[in-house]
C-alpha cells in the first residue's frame, strides 16, 4: 500500500490515517492509540519526552498546545509544555506512510543527563510510558547465551560499553549493535525461535550520538525509550533529541533491519548499500591464536596473554600444516606487545616479529595483529581520559597527544618499515569509558567518541596500508566508514550462568547462535565481511558443527590447534576433517587457492 496520510476529525478526536496504519489521537492525555493494516493494536505511544540534566529531572508542568499541520503528504503534530529544567520543550511526532518519527526540543540550559522518548514526567503524575501492546522483543545485541527473543517485560540495553568479566553487564559482543529493536504481538515458544509477523521495529536516527546508551524500558503494560548522555553534552540555546523511529510492516526483525538501514540512508545518516573494494586475501580462512593460547592455559596453570610467543605461534602453525590446514590469514593476539597502548613486540615473547611476519608473507599468507582499544598502558595522564583523581582510564582519541600516540602505533604496526602486519583486529571496544565524572579533551562521547577511537586508526592504517584489513566488533550502520570485517566475537559467555554450557533438548545452539549474530551484520551491515570468529567453544562436537556451518555466515576462524579448554580429549580426526572441508568449501565458493605461494589477488582496494 502507498498513498499519502490524512488527518480527520472524528467525534471530536483527531485521528490520522496512514497506509500501514491508523492513530488516534488524545490530546488531553498526549496519547495516539495505533493500530496496523491488520487490524491489531500495536498500543498506545506517548507523546511525551523529558530531558533530565545533572542538575535535576526535566517534568511537565503544564501543556501549552498540541497543533498540527498537513503537507508533503505526511502529518507533523507538536505538543508544547512548559518544563521544571527547561524554558520550553516541544515533542514532534511526524506520521509518515509506513513510520512514525518522534523527537523533542528544549530550550534553555543544561549537561543532559537521560532523554526519554515516548513516555516522560509529568506533575502530578510521574513517569508516564506508552502502553505496550507486544509480548516479545528482538534485540540485536546478543546480550544473552543463546536466545533471541525476550519477553516485552524484560529490558534490552545497546550501548558502546559492555564488560565480559563484570556479571549483569555482557552486552559487549556488539559494541554497538544497530540501534533498532524489533516488536511482536505475539509471544515466543521459547526464547530461541522468534514468533511470526507482522514486526514493529523500535528504531533511533540522530546525526550526532553523544550518549553510551540506547535503552528499551518497559513497565508492566508500558514502555518508553531512553538515551544516556551522562553530562558530556551541554546545551545552552537548544537541543534537539534522537528520533525514535517505529517502522510498520517488517516480516521479522532482519527484514526489519533492513528497512531500519533504508531509513537511515534516506535521512542521510548512513550511506547506501553498495559493493564495497573486497581484497581476495581478506576472504581466506582465519587462524587466531587467542583459543590456544587459553587452552595452553588452563593445561599449565598461566595466563593466557603470557602465552601470545613467537615460539607458540611457530608451534601452531607447524602443527596445523601437518595437519593439512594452512590458514589465509593468521592473527597473533594478546599480549604480543610490550605495552598496549605503544604496540612496540615484547622482546621476551616476540624477539622477531617483522622476521616472522616476513616469513609468512613469502609463504602467501598474512598477518593481523591484535590491537586493545582505549588501553591507556604506556602514555602519559594528558593522552587520555581520566578519573577525577586524574588516574588514566582510556587513550583519548581527541586529545592531540592520544591521537599522534594512536597513529604511530599503527604505524609502527602495518608499515613496511615497521612490522609490516596486513590488518588490525581491534577488540575490547566495549571498554568505551563511561561516567558523569570522567574528564577529556574535546566535545564527543559515548558513541561519537567510539567512532572517533576508531576513525583515527582506519584512516592510519590506510594510509600507511591501502589493502590493511580492520576488523571490529560494531555492526550498526554508523560505523560503516573505520571497519572492513565485522567479527561475530565470543561464542560463549563465560561470565553469565547459563553461558558456558549448552541449553537442553536442543540441535546446535552454537550454529544458531551464530547465525543470527551473522544475519543481524548481513541486514544491517551487508556490505561488510564477516569474521565467523570461534572462541571459545564448549567441545569437539560444537567445534565440528559451526566449522560446516561458518562458510555459510561468513570468513571461517579456526582458534583451536590441538586441545580445547572445556573439552579434555583433545581434538579428533573427524574434528579436523570438520575444519579442513569448512575451508575447503569456502575457498571453493571464491577462488581461493590455499597458500603454497605468495597469494596474487589482482583486487586489492587501493
Amino acid at each position: 500500500m502507498s498513498g499519502p496520510v490524512v488527518a480527520v476529525d472524528v467525534d471530536g478526536r483527531l485521528e490520522i490515517r496512514a497506509p500501514h496504519y491508523t492513530a488516534t489521537i488524545n490530546r488531553a492525555r498526549l496519547l495516539a492509540d495505533v493500530t496496523g493494516s491488520d487490524g491489531g493494536s500495536w498500543g498506545r505511544l506517548r507523546l511525551l519526552a523529558s530531558a533530565d540534566t545533572l542538575d535535576g529531572p526535566d517534568e511537565t508542568v503544564r501543556v501549552e498546545s498540541v497543533t498540527h499541520e498537513c503537507r508533503d503528504g505526511l502529518v507533523r503534530l507538536t505538543v508544547t509544555c512548559v518544563s521544571t529544567r527547561w524554558s520550553r520543550r516541544e515533542q514532534v511526532v511526524e506520521f509518515r506512510p509506513d513510520a512514525i518519527g518522534c523527537h523533542a526540543t528544549v530550550h534553555g540550559q543544561g549537561r543532559l543527563g537521560t532523554v526519554r522518548l515516548l513516555g516522560g514526567a509529568r506533575l502530578p503524575q510521574g513517569l508516564l510510558p506508552s502502553g505496550a501492546a507486544h509480548r516479545t522483543v528482538f534485540s540485536p545485541n546478543p546480550d544473552h547465551p543463546w536466545r533471541t527473543a525476550r519477553p516485552a517485560v524484560e529490558p534490552a540495553v545497546i550501548s558502546v560499553n559492555g564488560e565480559g568479566g563484570e556479571p549483569g553487564v555482557g552486552r559487549w559482543l556488539f559494541t554497538p549493535a544497530p540501534t533498532c529493536f524489533g516488536l511482536s504481538r505475539e509471544r515466543a515458544d521459547d526464547d530461541r525461535h522468534l514468533p511470526s509477523g507482522p514486526w514493529l521495529m523500535l528504531g533511533l536516527a540522530a546525526a550526532r550520538r553523544s550518549f553510551v546508551e540506547f535503552g528499551y524500558d518497559p513497565t508492566p503494560g508500558g514502555f518508553s525509550v531512553r538515551c544516556e548522555y551522562q553530562g558530556h553534552t551541554r546545551v545552552d540555546g537548544t537541543f534537539t533529541t534522537p528520533t525514535v523511529l517505529l517502522l510498520f510492516g517488517a516480516a521479522d526483525p532482519y527484514d526489519g533491519l533492513r528497512r531500519y538501514r533504508a531509513e537511515l540512508t534516506a535521512r542521510g545518516l548512513a550511506p547506501a548499500v553498495a559493493d564495497r573494494p573486497v581484497a581476495d586475501h581478506w576472504r581466506q580462512p582465519i587462524f587466531c591464536g587467542w583459543g590456544a593460547q587459553c587452552a595452553l592455559a588452563v593445561e599449565d596453570g598461566s595466563r593466557a596473554p603470557e602465552l601470545s610467543r613467537q615460539d607458540r605461534y611457530e608451534g601452531f602453525l607447524d602443527t596445523l600444516e601437518r595437519r593439512g590446514l594452512v590458514p589465509g590469514t593468521i592473527t597473533v593476539d594478546d599480549k604480543w606487545q610490550e605495552r598496549y597502548a605503544t604496540c612496540h613486540p615484547d622482546p621476551g615473547k616476540w624477539p622477531d616479529l617483522p622476521g616472522f611476519i616476513a616469513r609468512r608473507h613469502a609463504a602467501g599468507q598474512r598477518v593481523l595483529l591484535w590491537w586493545k582499544a582505549w588501553d591507556p598502558e604506556g602514555v602519559p595522564a594528558e593522552a587520555c581520559v581520566r578519573d577525577p583523581e586524574g588516574t588514566p582510564v582510556a587513550i583519548d582519541p581527541e586529545s592531540p597527544l592520544g591521537r599522534a600516540v594512536i597513529e604511530d602505533a599503527v604505524a609502527r604496526m602495518l608499515s613496511p618499515d615497521g612490522l609490516d602486519a596486513d590488518g588490525l583486529k581491534i577488540d575490547f571496544i566495549g571498554r568505551t569509558p563511561s561516567g558523569t565524572g570522567l574528564l577529556h579533551a574535546g566535545p564527543s562521547w559515548g558513541f561519537d567518541l567510539l567512532h572517533e577511537l576508531l576513525a583515527v586508526v582506519y584512516r592510519a592504517a590506510k594510509r600507511v596500508k591501502p589493502a590493511s584489513l580492520i576488523v571490529t566488533h560494531t555492526p550498526d550502520p554508523g560505523f560503516l566508514d573505520v571497519t572492513d570485517m565485522i567479527r561475530l566475537n565470543d561464542v560463549l559467555h563465560l561470565d553469565h550462568p547459563d553461558g558456558r554450557t549448552l541449553p537442553e533438548a536442543t540441535g546446535d545452539a552454537v550454529v544458531e547462535q551464530m547465525t543470527y549474530r551473522a544475519r543481524v551484520v548481513r541486514a544491517a551491515c551487508p556490505e561488510l565481511l564477516v569474521d565467523t570468529d570461534g572462541w571459545c567453544l564448549p567441545d569437539r562436537a560444537a567445534l565440528a558443527a559451526y566449522a560446516v556451518a561458518a562458510p555459510e555466515l561468513g570468513v571461517p576462524a579456526l582458534y583451536y590447534v590441538d586441545r580445547m579448554e572445556f573439552d579434555p580429549g583433545g581434538l579428533d580426526e573427524p574434528t579436523w576433517s570438520a575444519v579442513a572441508a569448512g575451508w575447503a568449501a569456502h575457498r571453493a565458493r571464491y577462488g581461493l587457492s590455499t597458500p603454497d605461494r605468495p597469494v596474487r589477488t589482482g583486487s586489492e582496494p587501493s
